[in-house]
């Protein structure tokens, strides 16, 4: 028993060492002067305990070199749904549930995601026992329902339905106890499919901001943005292909409305639709991390060829109505006007694969004309704000964060390419966590017979 003790007690004792240390020569990003600062940092008991200038030599037992790196600030994808990874046709699916999807953010370098939609039982449960002091995964923020009309988009089963006011409120109210982080409805009059009509999106908002629960509404149209934001939306996601009208920004700015835009889910299909070397190149299909994350077979369903007439003829008619154009010009006006846009990748979607479509939606809206810095605001310190989470890089904070080349902030492409990841200041070990994220034969049946979600 002695020596049973005293090795649980060295192995405490080496857990607990193994979040102290320092950093020297990393680039801290400031994001009110847009440079990056020369710093030295220690971490202590898995936190930020010092940040000083790298003219102050900090040692300790464990000094590492930063090598010149940018040390970021953990990044949030705020749009993704924790399923897996879809084929073209959905005739192939890479199931990996909800720890398979925290593996392969944390594999891709992003440090936690809002789920916008997963069985509420399976998504609140596991996030409220959140394994990330125990292993190494991502965080799990998490909406649990979609709340929407019968037959209308997001009813595939394990929803809220939703046609009046009252049930807006009373199935808020019931949602409440389980302490969404947000709560998402569908107000999305582009489509062919019903859904709820303004006076229960008024509702639902109305209980929603009494009971101080942020609220993001699925949109279709700008008309549909406008009303969101008129009826007091805190977010509204995805971003419509037709021209923006002149008021959106000011009124988006004026109600303090964030958009989620979730421009790779059509983006990465126009590079993906009849495509060129050049277009291929440029493709989350040449993206290492991809090849890593995501299953052969399911990758062989791309690019998007004529054989495949329904997809092959929408993004056809996307691109006939210039509507690569139009969002273009509509992300560059929104962050123009001081619109807060949040990096969300939609991630279950076609060619959205899970973490490394949250760094093809940075990629992307670099491409649409945003600056790097404001793209990487969105994605870490306003991400923080809308969740209400304390981290970042200061004393105190929990040491989550990654290393990046130093010219991250001049091509956002460069994030894929992420040198170390850090959580709770451990250096975390990325190709166990592949067990999960591109899981084997075993691991795929656990998924698939439910003893694992």
């Amino acid at each position: 028993m002695k020596k049973l003790g005293l090795f649980v007690a060295l192995f405490m004792t080496t857990q607990a060492l193994a979040s102290d240390f320092v950093i020297n020569n990393v680039l801290l990003p400031d994001f009110q002067t847009r440079e990056l600062t020369p710093v030295n940092i220690e971490v202590a008991d898995g936190k930020f305990k010092q940040i000083v200038d790298s003219s102050v030599p900090l040692s300790h037992a464990d000094v590492r070199d930063g090598k010149g790196q940018v040390i970021m600030p953990a990044f949030i994808d705020m749009h993704s749904h924790s399923m897996g990874n879809s084929s073209l046709d959905r005739s192939d699916y890479q199931y990996i549930g909800i720890r398979g999807t925290a593996n392969a953010m944390l594999y891709a370098g992003v440090h936690g995601w809002l789920d916008l939609y997963t069985d509420e039982n399976d998504i609140f449960e596991y996030r409220d026992q959140q394994f990330t002091e125990e292993r190494d995964e991502s965080y799990v923020f998490a909406a649990g329902p979609c709340f929407t009309v019968p037959t209308g988009h997001c009813d595939f089963g394990e929803t809220r339905l939703i046609s009046t006011p009252e049930e807006a409120v009373l199935e808020l109210r019931d949602l409440s106890d389980s302490k969404p982080n947000v709560v998402k409805i569908v107000f999305d009059n582009a489509g062919s499919k019903p859904t709820v009509d303004k006076a229960t999106l008024k509702a639902f908002l109305n209980e929603a901001r009494r009971l101080n629960i942020k609220s993001v509404v699925h949109i279709g149209s700008w008309s549909d943005i406008r009303t969101a934001s008129e009826l007091g939306a805190d977010a509204v996601t995805h971003l419509p292909w037709h021209a923006i009208p002149d008021d959106i920004p000011e009124l988006l700015v004026k109600q303090g409305t964030v958009i989620i835009p979730t421009v790779s889910v059509i983006n990465e299909l126009l590079y993906l639709h009849d495509s060129g070397s050049d277009e291929l190149a440029a493709s989350v299909l040449s993206v290492p991390m991809t090849n890593a994350l995501v299953e052969k077979d399911l990758l062989s369903d791309y690019p998007i060829t004529a054989e495949n007439k329904v997809y092959f003829d929408w993004i056809a008619g996307l691109k006939a109505d210039n509507s690569f154009e139009n969002r273009n010009d509509a992300i560059k006006r929104l962050d123009d006007a001081g619109v807060n846009i949040l990096v969300g990748s939609d991630g279950g979607n076609f060619a959205v694969f899970q973490g490394v479509g949250f760094h093809r939606e940075m990629y992307f809206l670099q491409q649409m004309g945003m600056s790097p810095w404001d793209i990487v605001l969105g994605s870490t310190l306003k991400a923080y704000e809308f969740l209400g989470v304390d981290w970042g890089i200061e004393e105190g904070r929990p040491a989550h964060f990654t290393l990046h080349d130093k010219n991250i902030f001049e091509d956002l492409s460069l994030s894929t390419e992420v040198e170390q990841i850090y959580l709770h200041g451990r250096k975390v070990s990325r190709e166990p966590l592949l067990d999960y994220a591109n899981p084997g034969f075993f691991q795929y049946m656990k998924l698939f017979f439910g003893f694992e979600v």
